[in-house]
């Protein structure tokens, strides 16, 4: 008999695990390729729409997140300037808002890790119907044969740990991760700063290299318009017309990539300040900024970004998460563990397999001590993937420190280089627009040519850019020193 029992058996879990490998394999061609070219069915679509609604409409926490993130913050989104951009990321950018709700969780994982040391208490109540049928017995008061009865049972059950260092550490771990989650938030706020400050000023030279480029556009236009006039009056060769419309055609092909990258900067502006923007306002170079990399040393910085620098400070706490963590594993796989323990059970039977019914009450109340051997958990020793985390983060801990005071003197030397290509720029464009006039005075006499003239406005103009340029470059490196000494926030935040 046990045979038969057996191979029913058998074939019952190979048809389960047939079903459960077909139930895993319909992501058929056919049905990917439907997808790709209708998308999910529209039924479908209008019921997740419908979910949507229902979720954006509740009246509660959500309500004030709509709020908060749900509508576009400028009033005037076609010229924005940086202070009014900062301000809106600090209020919508969706990385700050996640920073915070991981504060919340991280509450909420210690309120529970709290929970898990104090009184464990649970009420049962269970209706049931025997009906049981004694087959055999050698035993007379058996003899009845059947019995069909209900049995209500009703029991309270506590427990209340004593001693179980595990449970300790886990409060001890999810403080600990409060605090991470605290310095998160502000490593989060410094990024979306950074990220919101460097952005802009990404678009503020492209928009000042589209409004460079277009007034090139415009003397080379001036300059194909004069060297055509003397190829007609057989002053020059028809070459020079050619490779300046060449030369105004390059012009053009740089404003579109120039637009592009414009319009690329926008768009990641809009994600990162919560709102939609059409322009920019052209960036400046602040007062007080300039020779920033003489007042400050590389020492001086590393030592404050090893103190202030929030995503540095994150690690330095995971490693003590990754210790906590092998302590609560130590504990649970070696440590004993005391509860003490109350139940109450009270059970009502109508009648039995000996003809009566009963009324019984338990009252049971002791301590339990369990004393870990071998193996007691029956999945190994969670130590011994512990010991390899906190190695992990150790070297994980150690690489990004010196990440951080490596980028700190290149950006250091950065801005060294920038200042020094700024001074040399400045004083060639100074003396590239001096010339400029000088050539524009000699054209009023009579002494100088329009292609002469607009040749040196051509010098001085992308003179002019590379000096903008290189302003905004040396305003992306200081932000960058911030950003790595963790002084973001007070140096930007409006």
């Amino acid at each position: 008999m046990t045979k038969p029992i057996l191979s029913a058996a058998l074939l019952c879990v190979i048809a389960a695990v047939s079903a459960c490998d077909k139930s895993t394999s319909k992501a058929t061609p056919e049905r990917l390729s439907a997808l790709l070219s209708n998308g999910i069915p529209d039924e479908k679509q209008v019921k997740l729409d419908e979910k949507l609604a229902k979720t954006l409409a509740r009246e509660n926490s959500i309500a004030g997140l709509n709020a908060d993130f749900g509508q576009d913050a400028l009033a005037n989104p076609d010229a924005v300037d940086l202070a009014t951009l900062l301000t809106a990321t600090l209020q919508r950018n969706p990385d700050i808002g996640r920073a915070a709700q991981e504060i919340n969780r991280a509450d909420a994982r210690r309120l529970n890790a709290i929970f898990g040391y104090l009184p464990q208490v649970s009420a049962s109540f269970t209706q049931t119907q025997l009906d049981q049928n004694v087959i055999s017995s050698d035993n007379a008061v058996f003899e009845l044969g059947r019995a069909q009865y209900p049995v209500t049972n009703l029991g309270v059950s506590l427990q209340q740990p004593i001693f179980d260092m595990s449970r300790i550490y886990g409060i001890q771990l999810a403080s600990t991760v409060r605090s991470n989650a605290e310095v998160s938030y502000i490593a989060a706020v410094q990024s979306a700063l950074y990220q919101t400050f460097d952005t802009y000023l990404q678009a503020s030279q492209s928009k000042s290299a589209l409004d460079a480029l277009r007034a090139r556009g415009q003397l080379v236009s001036r300059q194909v318009n004069s060297e055509t006039g003397l190829a007609d009056s057989g002053l020059t060769d028809e070459q020079s017309a050619r490779s300046l419309a060449a030369e105004l055609a390059r012009i053009s092909g740089d404003a579109s990539i120039e637009e592009s990258r414009y319009a690329d900067a926008l768009s990641k502006l809009s994600f990162m300040t919560g709102t939609a923007i059409s322009g920019v306002k052209p960036g400046t170079m602040p007062r007080g900024i300039s020779g920033t990399e003489r007042k400050v040393s590389a020492e001086e910085a590393i030592a404050a970004a090893e103190k202030n620098n929030p995503a540095l400070v994150s690690v330095a706490i995971g490693v003590v998460e990754r210790d906590i963590t092998r302590k609560q594993a130590i504990a649970a796989d070696f440590m004993p563990v005391l509860n003490a323990f109350a139940t109450l059970e009270n059970e009502d039977r109508a009648a039995s397999r000996f003809g009566g019914g009963s009324v019984t009450s338990d009252t049971s109340v002791g301590v339990k001590l369990t004393l870990p051997i071998l193996n007691a958990s029956g999945r190994g020793y969670a130590t011994l993937e512990t010991n390899v985390d906190l190695r992990e983060a150790l070297v994980t801990y150690h690489a990004r420190r010196r990440q951080v005071a490596t980028d700190i003197n290149a950006t250091l030397e950065r801005m060294k280089n920038i200042t020094a290509a700024i001074g040399s720029l400045s004083s060639a464009a100074k003396s590239a627009n001096e010339n400029a006039d000088a050539e524009g005075a000699k054209l009023e006499t009579g002494d100088s040519t329009e292609v002469q003239v607009v040749a040196r406005a051509l010098l001085a103009n992308q003179l002019s850019e590379q000096v903008q340029y290189q302003q905004m470059e040396y305003l992306r490196a200081w932000a960058r020193l911030q950003f790595l000494t963790g002084a973001m926030s007070s140096a930007v935040a409006p």
